[in-house]
């Protein structure tokens, strides 16, 4: 037993060292960011956040008249709550006696260990998006799903959802304009949309760019440009790998303001992924682990708008 607890020792370094690189890698590649979740450390298990509506435009006033003041209207309360997620994996005194580059075989382990639980991370944050039309994925403290018509605080209503309308150059442009519109729980509008960004299923992306690029309008010199890039903001795609490939789903389109959901979304992390092992052999057999425990979420919904299309 002493001799291959000495056998694991040495080689656990270089296990970890595996994962070190991996994760490296892998932590590059995660697509969560690019579809405008913020990242936050969860200092208790049940964070709660509210977003605050502004102060309104500024009232007229008249010489030796007192300024006006206004109150901000709070929000709705939103709870997200970190979920733990984890795999496993067994390393064997066979596989590390026996194998012919056995470093090479524990670096497949170890890369499909890691493509696991950044998989899982990825999915979650699509699903936001793709399960965004009804409640049953995540909701922010309103009730609402993220796609629908939203009761402000001020009693009047508004809506973030596009129906059922396939993406297309006109659509766009209606999507556009209603996120332009959208107003805070005061009834105040925002201010206009600059850096926005369309987010698509693997089916679309073709489609996207040809739309981007007002392919389909009347031909004319600048017919191939990017016609919502007119130097007072811009639209750029992102393509979510993770949104299914059913007939359900991979259709669904959405656009995003990348400054609101800065401030409006969150993914809130209890550990980001990390790797660890049993501390006893059993077997001959030490079963290394990945974990993380995060939720992605959002405590408004005026920084997207979707479309539940099929077609």
């Amino acid at each position: 037993m002493a001799d291959l607890q000495k056998l694991f020792d040495a080689a656990d370094p270089r296990i970890r060292e595996v994962w070190h690189q991996v994760e490296t890698q892998l932590s590059k590649e995660l697509q969560y960011s690019m579809f405008g979740f913020r990242d936050e450390m969860a200092e208790i298990k049940d964070t709660q956040f509210e977003q605050v509506s502004g102060l309104g435009i500024a009232g007229l006033t008249g010489e030796a008249e007192p300024y006006n003041r206004e109150e901000k209207i709070p929000g709705f309360k939103t709870t997200i709550t970190p979920i733990k997620f984890t795999n496993s994996i067994p390393i064997t005194e066979e596989l590390i006696r026996f194998t012919l580059k056995p470093f090479d075989k524990i670096k497949d382990l170890v890369g499909d260990l890691g493509n696991s639980i950044h998989a899982r991370i990825d999915t979650n944050a699509a699903k936001i998006f793709y399960l965004g039309h009804g409640t049953t994925y995540f909701t922010d403290g309103s009730g609402e799903a993220l796609f629908s018509t939203h009761t402000l605080k001020d009693g009047s209503t508004q809506s973030n959802d596009l129906g059922a309308i396939p993406l297309s150059y006109d659509n766009l442009k209606t999507a556009r304009q209603a996120l332009d519109r959208m107003r805070d729980d005061k009834g105040v509008q925002l201010m206009k949309t600059r850096n926005l960004r369309l987010i698509v299923p693997n089916e679309l992306e073709e489609r996207s760019k040809e739309v981007l690029r007002s392919i389909g309008n009347p031909d004319n010199a600048n017919r191939i440009n990017n016609v919502f890039a007119n130097g007072q903001g811009s639209i750029d795609l992102r393509v979510a790998d993770w949104i299914p490939n059913s007939s359900t789903y991979n259709k669904r389109w959405y656009l995003i303001d990348m400054d609101r959901a800065a401030r409006m979304t969150r993914m809130m992390w209890g550990w980001k992924p990390r790797f660890d092992s049993d501390k006893i052999i059993n077997n001959g057999t030490k079963i290394y682990t990945g974990s993380t425990s995060f939720q992605p979420g959002y405590i408004a919904h005026q920084w997207a708008i979707g479309s539940s299309a099929t077609t």
